[in-house]
């Protein structure tokens, strides 16, 4: 499963973010040609090879005529801007729900409703170019996930059209809610309120732990600035995730069965399992002398073997069992209780190659059944469409 990590080293803003994508992952000839779908003119785009801390990377600059003077946009006005492009519903939607973040945050900080808010800095030329050719840069690339590494916060004071702001601005803070961060002793501005709003957006949170991954492709994004107390760039790994499995040994115990009451096998089964073993399986066979029986077959932990035992001579017929190590490899996986529209329940999460899955517990499935007394095979499906919407 392909990833993309974001490691804020130096802070996050909408140009940083997008150098470091143009370095090497996404082509600039690919998002020159998407951005000429967008109604926007007054700008041209440089994409500049420079330094930070002798580290080389890509700076991505959006000029912007300095003689124009740019309106004030409301929500809405960038709604029709994008909602008028001929960009795909992908980069549309995603640029969208960014500006809403932040007209949700500014609107909380000035008392205020989203559609009433006036965008300033990030409703000018400058930051519409950013947003949205963050989206078009994930589309090219096409990640299944996105986790990001703690943000630095920093402090001092920035200038806005409101004045003087306090470091991190009221609106960054406010779109940081919940995450990670952690404390520079450095005095600028290392997250934007555009960094902010698009990392909120995009990013599920920290890159999960005991995963085996490969890094295909490493790009450094570099702020305007070049910071004594740390390097002002932004870098970005696009890796996949390998097949994390946990390999482990156990017994495999068989007996054939002949002259046992078939009313007993099910009772068998569930002596089993009450004991502890992992499966339980019966198979139809044909025994010595012609006679038609009953494999057996167990799977469970080596020190088990003395509870098998007893219940396989005392349970049933045989008077004799084989056993042998076996090797199981098997998904992580663990059993979650989730809110839904029949209650609390039960399921499953499976995790193959750094993706989850969630799967309904049949006994969960059962229960609803006869609570509801629906069909069986209709709850199941019900479930199972839940769970692939849930989030």
């Amino acid at each position: 499963m392909k990833f993309l990590y974001i490691e804020c080293i130096g802070g996050i803003s909408g140009d940083m973010l997008v150098g470091s994508l143009l370095d090497g992952l996404v082509p600039f000839s690919e998002l020159e040609k998407a951005l000429n779908k967008l109604p926007l003119d007054g700008y041209r785009l440089e994409l500049r090879e420079e330094t930070r801390h002798h580290i080389s990377g890509k700076r991505f600059i959006v000029h912007t005529d300095t003689r124009k003077e740019e309106p004030h946009r409301h929500l809405d006005d960038i709604r029709q801007l994008l909602v008028n492009s001929s960009l795909s519903e992908y980069v549309t939607t995603n640029a969208i729900q960014v500006f809403e973040r932040l007209a949700q945050a500014e609107a909380q900080i000035h008392a205020t409703t989203p559609d009433r808010v006036h965008f300033h800095e990030v409703g000018a030329v400058d930051s519409i170019v950013d947003i949205v050719s963050t989206f078009i840069c994930l589309e090219y690339l096409q990640p299944q996930s996105v986790y990001h590494s703690p943000i630095p916060m920093s402090r001092g004071y920035v200038d806005a059209a409101h004045g003087k702001l306090p470091v991190p601005a009221p609106a960054t803070l406010a779109l940081l809610k919940n995450q990670t961060l952690h404390y520079l002793d450095v005095e600028a501005e290392l997250v934007t309120p555009t960094g902010a709003a698009l990392i909120a957006h995009i990013s599920q949170g920290p890159l999960p732990t005991g995963r085996s991954f490969q890094i295909q492709q490493i790009g450094y994004g570099l702020g305007s600035r070049d910071l004594l107390e740390l390097p002002n760039f932004l870098r970005v790994w696009l890796g996949e995730f390998q097949m994390a499995s946990q390999t482990e040994t156990a017994l495999q115990i068989e007996t054939n069965i002949d002259d046992l009451n078939p009313e007993v096998y099910p009772y068998l089964m569930e002596r089993l399992f009450e004991c502890g073993v992992q499966d339980v399986s019966f198979y139809p066979n044909i025994m010595k002398k012609g006679r038609p029986g009953v494999l057996v077959s167990i799977i469970c932990d080596t020190a088990l073997l003395p509870e098998v035992r007893d219940i396989l001579f005392t349970e049933t017929s045989t008077i004799g069992f084989r056993y042998f190590p076996v090797y199981r490899e098997k998904l992580p996986r663990e059993v979650l209780t989730l809110h839904s529209p029949w209650g609390n329940i039960q399921v499953k999460k499976v995790i193959i190659n750094g993706r989850e899955r969630l799967v309904p517990e049949f006994e969960e499935c059962k229960r609803i059944a006869r609570i509801s007394k629906r069909p069986l095979w209709e709850v199941y499906q019900e479930l199972t469409q839940f769970l692939l919407s849930h989030k």
